[in-house]
């Protein structure tokens, strides 16, 4: 078929110039005659887009032109022209979000946002209204979206249905033939890679092709330099997970996570007893007594039927007694997810030492909905939540875990403790009652004590806050080993010996090691010393901290001997008595 400029069809469109040309065919801008100063965009579509299938093609047009969404651009009629079928659409002007990336007009870092996350409010909602009518798009992507008017509205509705939508944008699933058509999760995957690309940009795997492209996708690899807002990013790592039942469920959660800033934590009271059950039904399991552990799995179902370790215990029970059709309705879904998961704790644990925080939190957020009786997990996401300073869900979190786990751990209490200090609810008075009855573990005495001294003499709040120490998982736990180290911190000849679990070194006369030099801090650096273990943070120090010549970046292990630089002050340091010499 050839088109030329000026040509006139159906009897009153005057083709102008191309607009451009996809997988489903070309695009040409061109003028109603009849309606004189009325500009269309008609696409010419290729045989291959919808071979056979005209009929249920334009049904679905008329469907969507039926909704009459503002988010859609909007569909007139359709024509043929030598055979070719040729729809005609609303034009568009300002162009598509593609195009809007590919100007050089600057934009403030914080503007840009802005407007991207208004954007991303627009698709959700239109999104939500077609996938409660059973339609997806497939194919979303910023050269689909146009702009009118400020507003981004979807193009292609159900062109594109028929295609099997852009590689760089369509899940792990999708490329391995797993997607179902009617699975709207595949339309928030792509709504989170354009995500990534208008926060980038530019695409965040515009490079890669075949197995590294996959690779990539579950992996949920960032562009190196990404690391801005935080909340945004671990939005999108949600809507491109990999394992389609741990994204967004529909388009209304991801603008619902868009409009609180903040992905939301499920955790509930019924999930943990859930696990409990499952817990009981794989030891059960592992007896060989299959009524018993069928029995735990479906009392869990009941209680939290999304529950993924309920999921796979139903799933093996049905396996075993060769229920094989039982078998796959129960796994089917999750027979599709990557095997990534069962490391969550271990790569979430990573993601928090490497300062990957968006990461972090999605993974851990992911490990925690699968296991909620994980601890260990939560105590990481709690840690995640206290750098970013999400202090809310971070005593939201705390004070669930206070009230569901038995065995007191004094990690929970201290994190509890610094999302009030960091959302400034204790005063002094509780403080001081807090200290003289010596309530809570050691990492809860030290913070509460740093806190009650005030933030005048450490140069206000922030800096306050850069003096707490975060207690991790296994250093609270009832039955953790009782340390048996003794340091020994040496500077300009004056040798101390400390069994603290927390040893406090700076200029001000309140910490344990007192360090008065130009170059140290008030509160400059604590040594941990507690399980056997021996570690020196940093607390944000102006001059630094170093170890055997080597910069503490947070925090460092202590064994053995070192020669230990706080400020320009030369300490050495013992950190087990039969060291001495």
């Amino acid at each position: 078929m050839t088109l030329v400029s000026g040509q006139c069809l159906d009897h009153k469109y005057e083709l102008l110039h191309p607009l451009g040309r996809g997988g489903f065919g070309e695009v040409w801008l061109a003028q109603d005659t009849v309606l004189g100063n009325h500009h269309v965009a008609i696409k010419f579509l290729t045989a291959a887009t919808a071979p056979g299938k005209d009929k249920e093609f334009l049904a679905e047009m008329r469907a969507l032109a039926s909704l009459n969404l503002p988010g859609i651009v909007t569909f007139y009629h359709h024509f043929r022209h030598q055979k070719q079928l040729a729809l005609v659409m609303e034009h568009c002007a300002v162009g598509s979000l593609a195009q809007r990336l590919h100007e050089k007009r600057p934009v403030e870092a914080q503007a840009w946002v802005n407007q991207v996350v208004q954007w991303m409010l627009q698709l959700c909602d239109t999104l939500t209204s077609v996938h409660e009518r059973g339609l997806v798009h497939h194919d979303i992507k910023p050269s689909n979206i146009l702009l009118r008017n400020g507003m981004a509205v979807i193009a292609d509705f159900g062109i594109v249905n028929t295609t099997g939508g852009t590689v760089i944008y369509s899940s792990p699933c999708k490329g391995q033939g797993l997607a179902r058509r009617d699975d709207a999760r595949e339309d928030i995957y792509a709504l989170g890679v354009t995500l990534l690309e208008l926060l980038n940009h530019e695409h965040p795997w515009a490079m890669l092709t075949g197995n590294a492209l996959e690779t990539a996708k579950r992996q949920r690899t960032l562009p190196i330099g990404l690391k801005e807002p935080t909340w945004l990013i671990e939005l999108a790592l949600k809507a491109i997970h990999p394992d389609s039942a741990l994204r967004f469920q529909t388009a209304a959660s991801m603008a619902a996570a868009l409009r609180a800033r903040s992905v939301p934590l499920n955790v509930d009271r019924n999930a943990f007893k859930a696990q409990r059950a499952v817990l009981l039904g794989e030891r059960a399991f592992q007896r060989g007594n299959w009524r018993k552990a069928e029995n735990a799995a479906a009392a869990a179902q009941r209680l939290s039927p999304a529950l993924p370790s309920a999921v796979l215990l139903a799933g093996r029970i049905k396996l075993l007694q060769h229920q094989t059709d039982a078998a796959y309705s129960i796994l089917k879904d999750a027979a599709h997810g990557p095997s990534g998961h069962l490391l969550g704790l271990e790569l979430g644990w990573l993601y928090l030492q490497r300062g990957e925080l968006p990461m972090a939190l999605s993974t851990l957020g992911d490990e925690v909905a699968r296991n909620p009786l994980n601890i260990e997990a939560h105590c990481l996401l709690l840690e995640c939540y206290w750098k970013v300073k999400r202090f809310d869900e971070m005593k939201r979190l705390a004070d669930i875990l206070r009230a569901e786990q038995h065995d007191n751990n004094t990690a929970i209490e201290n994190a509890g403790l610094l999302a009030r200090l960091g959302l400034q609810e204790l005063d002094d008075a509780w403080l001081h009652k807090q200290v003289e009855r010596a309530m809570g573990g050691a990492f809860s005495m030290y913070n509460a004590k740093v806190a009650l001294a005030g933030s005048e003499d450490l140069g206000g709040w922030d800096y306050l806050m850069d003096k707490l120490v975060f207690q991790e998982h296994r250093f609270g736990v009832p039955s953790a080993p009782k340390p048996t180290n003794t340091v020994v911190i040496e500077h300009r000849g004056d040798k101390r010996f400390f069994t603290d679990k927390l040893i406090a070194a700076g200029k001000l006369a309140a910490n344990d090691f007192k360090i008065d030099a130009p170059s140290v801090s008030r509160r400059h650096a604590v040594i941990v010393n507690t399980c056997n273990e021996i570690w020196l943070h940093d607390l944000n120090s102006t001059v630094g901290t170093w170890i055997d010549g080597i910069r503490v970046r947070g925090k460092q292990p202590l064994m053995g001997v070192h020669d230990v630089k706080v400020g320009n002050e030369m300490l050495r340091v013992w950190s087990r008595h039969d060291l001495m010499a």
